[in-house]
Order: C-alpha cells, then sequence, then structure tokens
C-alpha cells in the first residue's frame, strides 16, 4: 500500500475519534429528546469504518484471509443468536434484535482493533493522540455548558444525583475520560511550548473537578484519583532512577496536586459520596416479608421469588433451571445478609448459578443469551458477561484479541526493562485498567466510544513497544 493511501485512512480514522463525542450527544438527543429508539448515530458511526475496511479488503493481497475472520465471527453471531431465541422466556429483558445489536458493536469493536493496527502499524501514533486530546476537550466543554445551562442529564434520574451532559450513561463516561488521562498525561512534559502546556493542564483539572465532584460515580471519583497518583509516582520513581536522587520538584508538584483534590472535594462536596450515602440508606429501608426483615435482594426480584415459591408463575415466564436459581440466589442473599442494592453482586451469584443448573455445553460454548435474563438480572459485569452470557466463543473472539496484545506488551516490556519510559508504563497499566472497569463497572467495551479509547490504549502501546525495540 502506498504511503498517501495510509495517510488517507490515517486521517479517516482520527476523524472517527474526534466524531465519537458529537455522536454520542446526538444519539442522546434524540433518544431523550425526540423519544426515539434509534438515532441518527446508529447509522453514521459504523459509515467511516465501513469505508476503510472496505479499501483495505479490496486493496490488500490478503484480502481472503480478512473475509475468512469476518466469516467466523458472522457464524458465531447466528449460532448465538439460535440459541438465544431457543431458550428466551417471558422473563427476558430483550428479544433476539436486541441481542444482536450487542454482537454489532462488540464485532464492530474487532474490526475497529484491526484497522487501527493494521493502518497504524508502520505510521506515527501521534495523529491519533492529538484527535484523542479534541474528542476529549468537546466532551469536556460540552458537559460544562449542560451543567452551567441547565440543561445537563442526572447520572441517576431516579434519585436526581450527578450531572452526565448531554451523554446517555455515566459509567462509560467516566470510563471514557479516566482511561483518557492514562494517555494524555505522560504527554504534557513533550508539548513544544508552555500554551500548549497549559491548555493541556487546564483541560485535565476540568476533567479532574468534574469526576471528583459532579458525575457521582465511584469509576469517576476514583478512577480520576488513581490515575493521577499513578503518574505522579511514576515521575518520582523514574526521576530517582535517572538523576539517583529525588526530584523536589516533582515531590512538590505531587503534595500539591493531593492537597488541591482535597480542597476541590470538601468545597464543592462530592455526587459520588451523596450517591453512596444514600444508597446505603435505601438498603436499610427495603423489607422481606416472607422473612419479616430487612430484604437482601430488590423488591421486584422477591415478587418473582415469591411466585416461583406459591407456585403462582405464569407458564413460560421461566425456564426451570431460572426458576432454581431464582430459589438458589434467595437463600445465598440471606444467608451472606447481601445488600438489598447491591445489583451487581446478585447478577454475577445469579449467572453463575443459571449457567450451573442449565448444565448445557453448548450454552456454555456460544454463551445463553446478555439478554435472556430479568432485568434486574443482567450481567452488568461485562468480563464475566462475555464468559457466561456469549460463551467461551464469544470471550475468545471478543476479548482474547485484547489480552494477546497485552500480553505480548508484557512481555517486552519485561525484555526491554531498561528501555522503558513513563509513556510505556502508562499505556499499559491504561490498558489493563481497563479490564477492571469492564470488570466491575460494565459497558467499557460495548460502548461505542469508550470502546475507541480502549482500542487507542492497546494500539498506542503496541506503537510504543515497537518503538522501543528498534532503539539500539
Amino acid at each position: 500500500m502506498e504511503k498517501k493511501e495510509i495517510i488517507k485512512t490515517d486521517k479517516l480514522l482520527c476523524m472517527l475519534i474526534i466524531l465519537c463525542p458529537i455522536l454520542d450527544m446526538i444519539s442522546f438527543i434524540f433518544r431523550n429528546t425526540f423519544e426515539t429508539k434509534i438515532s441518527p448515530s446508529t447509522f453514521l458511526r459504523p459509515i467511516i469504518s465501513i469505508i476503510v475496511i472496505i479499501y483495505i479488503v479490496i486493496k490488500d493481497k490478503n484480502r481472503w484471509k480478512i473475509i475468512g475472520i469476518g466469516a467466523i465471527y458472522g457464524i458465531y453471531a447466528i449460532i448465538h443468536l439460535l440459541i438465544f431465541n431457543q431458550i428466551h422466556t417471558g422473563s427476558s429483558y430483550g428479544t433476539v434484535l436486541h441481542e444482536a445489536q450487542y454482537l454489532i458493536n462488540y464485532s464492530f469493536m474487532i474490526l475497529n482493533l484491526f484497522l487501527f493496527i493494521y493502518v497504524f502499524k508502520k505510521e506515527n501514533i501521534k495523529a491519533v493522540q492529538k484527535s484523542l486530546f479534541i474528542a476529549i476537550t468537546i466532551y469536556i466543554t460540552s458537559i460544562y455548558i449542560a451543567i452551567l445551562t441547565k440543561t445537563s442529564s442526572f447520572t441517576y434520574p431516579i434519585e436526581q444525583m450527578g450531572y452526565k451532559g448531554w451523554f446517555e450513561s455515566g459509567n462509560s463516561l467516566s470510563a471514557i475520560l479516566v482511561l483518557s488521562m492514562f494517555l494524555i498525561l505522560p504527554l504534557i512534559k513533550n508539548l513544544d511550548n508552555n500554551k500548549k502546556k497549559f491548555i493541556y493542564i487546564a483541560i485535565i483539572a476540568l476533567i479532574g473537578i468534574f469526576l471528583m465532584t459532579q458525575i457521582g460515580t465511584r469509576v469517576g471519583l476514583f478512577g480520576f484519583i488513581l490515575t493521577l497518583g499513578i503518574y505522579i509516582f511514576l515521575e518520582i520513581i523514574f526521576s530517582v532512577i535517572k538523576s539517583k536522587k529525588i526530584n523536589k520538584k516533582v515531590i512538590f508538584f505531587g503534595i500539591a496536586i493531593i492537597i488541591v483534590i482535597i480542597i476541590v472535594v470538601l468545597a464543592f462536596g462530592s455526587n459520588t459520596f451523596t450517591r453512596r450515602k444514600h444508597m446505603e440508606q435505601e438498603s436499610q429501608t427495603s423489607y422481606d416479608k416472607s422473612q419479616d426483615d430487612v430484604a437482601h435482594l430488590t423488591g421486584d426480584v422477591l415478587k418473582i421469588h415469591e411466585a416461583i415459591v406459591e407456585n403462582t408463575i405464569a407458564d413460560g415466564y421461566l425456564s426451570e433451571a431460572e426458576k432454581k436459581s431464582f430459589l438458589e440466589l434467595y437463600d445465598i442473599a440471606n444467608k451472606y445478609n447481601l445488600k438489598s442494592n447491591d445489583q451487581r453482586l446478585h447478577q454475577i451469584i445469579y449467572n453463575l448459578l443459571l449457567v450451573k443448573n442449565q448444565h448445557n455445553i453448548s450454552l456454555i460454548l456460544f454463551g445463553n443469551g446478555y439478554l435472556n435474563n430479568f432485568s434486574e438480572l443482567v450481567l452488568e459485569m461485562e468480563l464475566m458477561s462475555f464468559i457466561l452470557n456469549f460463551g467461551i466463543c464469544g470471550f475468545v473472539l471478543y476479548i482474547v484479541p485484547f489480552i494477546t496484545l497485552l500480553i505480548y506488551a508484557f512481555i517486552q516490556i519485561i525484555k526491554n526493562i531498561n528501555k522503558i519510559d513513563i509513556q510505556c508504563i502508562m499505556l499499559f497499566l491504561g490498558s489493563g485498567f481497563a479490564y477492571v472497569l469492564s470488570l466491575l463497572s460494565g459497558y467499557v467495551f460495548f460502548n461505542s466510544s469508550s470502546m475507541i479509547i480502549v482500542i487507542i490504549l492497546h494500539v498506542s502501546l503496541i506503537n510504543k513497544i515497537s518503538q522501543i525495540k528498534k532503539q539500539e
């Protein structure tokens, strides 16, 4: 492929990054203002990726390998949806079409991973990093405009707590901003003038204030503090390694940042703490009449449990494996005094029980369906969902490519430990942190914009490793 042609695909993918916040806002406005289930973003978002992959398939000599790999994903999707439809019940949260949307999104994720690796395997990744900073600037600027104009949506609408601007998901927005910090923070030192440095620091400060005080998610508050703490720690360690002494400026800067964080949280408060306090109070007010005590599951789950026990549940509403899993979940929740609003814990217990009770090898291989569960028990812990709901094959197809890149990077970091710099470590930790967020929070790989950040982290890391290996 000629250099001129590669530059064009480079620009297209950079445009995709910059458009992410704009498409997210369009999607939110159409879904919430016009109350439509489908927005223009649904059709606009994949256009660039489709154009690039068609271009590559036409030009590349290995086009049949690319088509063959795509066919494998298509075959898996068909099998998964056939199984989904076969075991679908009246309690299922979604339909086959809704389930297909998840498969399309995850396939879109793998497609973009391939495109970014293919295009930037020889190209400088700096264009991607600049595009990301533009996108993050759009995110945080629009959020503050929404808050100041009092048009921001609530992170938690029922309780009317937290602000997330004109975006759909508070957790996904938190993941986007936090993961981006792993990419942006190491770039500040290498900027060629003070004006650019000031702009970068100002944007990071605005992001920090928002994540720590306004959005109300634990991912936002603790994620930002952790990311900043890691970066400061690395600066101290590398300054000691290089100069054999502690850089007092770095220490002073680190202490100043900690003081500023404390002042900001104390002065403005944190919607995260407000939300946690509210949830703690709510968990103490729930009631289980069967036990005549505080409930350890949500009210809707308790109603289903009661209907199963009294044998009043409608035919076809639950399978036998689901009924058994509900009963076992109830016993475990009461035995270990689980909190009624700790739904993520309920979800993981229920889904593990369901796989055990289904005892079906085809479901283990191809998944029992992400949206085949009762609404409150749909598994939000994404990495677990890949294994349990999309099966071993789904996990291998959608997550193993990312894990393979991370393992490769780790091996190369160990081999070239003397050449590693802060940026490389931050990229590696940021890539790893994406899995942590996916496991604890969810919708990191599924969300169309946060998946792009995860892809940029992994591809930037591999690109950085290649540069390090070339050093004499």
